[in-house]
């Protein structure tokens, strides 16, 4: 039996890096920070935004009282982290 889908080409190890680089230039221009980069993987990482709208209206009703929960939101921001892999076909995943 022969098999109608050859394996693709396994890619050498510069064009995996070019195509790491490309995928990490786009992350870092919506924000994200490089934490490391090495052999076809990169860490990047966000801090999530805080909904200032809602809560100035909040810290407004409630006299200032708000401005507590504020405060402890921005100092303790949770991360968002993706790795960015690339396969030796060429093949960019997320996690």
């Amino acid at each position: 039996m022969s098999n109608s889908n050859p394996a693709p080409a396994a890619l050498s190890d510069v064009s995996r890096a070019q195509l790491l680089n490309a995928e990490v230039a786009r992350y870092a221009q919506r924000g994200w920070n490089v934490q490391s980069v090495a052999a076809g993987q990169a860490v990047l990482s966000k801090n999530k935004r805080i909904g200032w709208f809602w809560n100035l209206i909040l810290v407004l009703l409630t006299g200032g009282l708000w401005l507590i929960y504020v405060v402890y939101r921005a100092l303790n921001r949770k991360v968002q982290t993706v790795i960015i892999t690339v396969d030796a076909t060429g093949r960019i995943r997320t996690s």
